[in-house]
């Protein structure tokens, strides 16, 4: 009798774990689809907010013109830039959903792991993304001015999406520094001492990037575009000198 009593338990728990699965993609789908549908509502901003760097001042002498090259150009874009920015504006919620249905079954050290982590990666990534953003202001202008003489700046808008996504993309990743330097410390991967030690290398690092990034001789703008990272290092190691594990004196012998 026990025996039943116990297996039926079994069974309601396991059907209450498989509705609260269900009820939780259901919510994941509905916010999703919520904020893409926002997304494609004001995706004419959107576009005309990621193009606006197109068309400052700077670039007049190299006017650049976006052109469309097919039929289904306009309608693939928007819906592109919809989706993705509604992924964008939704991922912050949808991951505090998956760690609401997670969470119960965490240790206490593991839930205050979590936080840590998703408030530091989404603000970094957030400033990333507007450094970035800010930064386009700057690099375009020198690309370009690399063009041939005579020969027109026609841009694919497709192209150039893409090539704003990848940007921002790569500049949040770039944020991200140090979380990444605070990690490897912590676990004891790499000591924070061999760190410090490698800062004149990461000098040199964030003006070469700086320097593929924007192929200019102007000294400010090599600057403007590695001093961030080179600051971002340094926060880094900071961070980590405030985080760094116990036995990291024990780990360096």
């Amino acid at each position: 009798m026990d025996e039943r009593m116990i297996e039926e338990e079994k069974k309601m728990s396991l059907w209450e774990h498989l509705e609260e699965l269900r009820w939780t993609l259901f919510k994941l789908l509905l916010i999703f689809l919520a904020f893409t549908g926002y997304s494609l509502y004001h995706v004419d901003d959107a576009i005309g907010m990621l193009s606006l760097p197109l068309f400052i001042d700077t670039l007049s002498k190299h006017p650049i013109t976006l052109t469309q090259t097919g039929p289904f150009d306009a309608v693939m874009i928007k819906m592109k830039v919809g989706i993705l920015g509604g992924i964008a504006l939704s991922l912050p919620l949808l991951i505090l959903i998956i760690w609401d249905f997670i969470a119960p079954g965490l240790k206490i050290n593991e839930r205050k792991a979590f936080w840590w982590m998703y408030s530091s990666i989404t603000i970094l990534f957030t400033l990333g993304i507007i450094a970035g953003y800010a930064a386009l202001f700057l690099v375009l202008p020198v690309l370009t001015s690399f063009g041939v003489q005579g020969a027109e700046n026609l841009w694919r808008l497709r192209d150039y999406i893409d090539f704003v996504f990848m940007w921002l993309l790569g500049a949040g990743f770039i944020f991200e520094l140090p979380l990444v330097i605070v990690i490897i410390v912590r676990l004891g991967l790499i000591q924070l001492k061999t760190i410090k030690k490698a800062r004149p290398y990461s000098v040199i690092g964030a003006f070469i990037l700086a320097a593929v990034i924007t192929p200019s001789p102007d000294a400010v703008t090599q600057i403007v575009v590695a001093l961030p990272m080179i600051l971002l290092y340094e926060l880094g190691i900071l961070a980590a000198s405030l985080q760094k594990p116990k036995n990291s004196d024990r780990l360096s012998t």
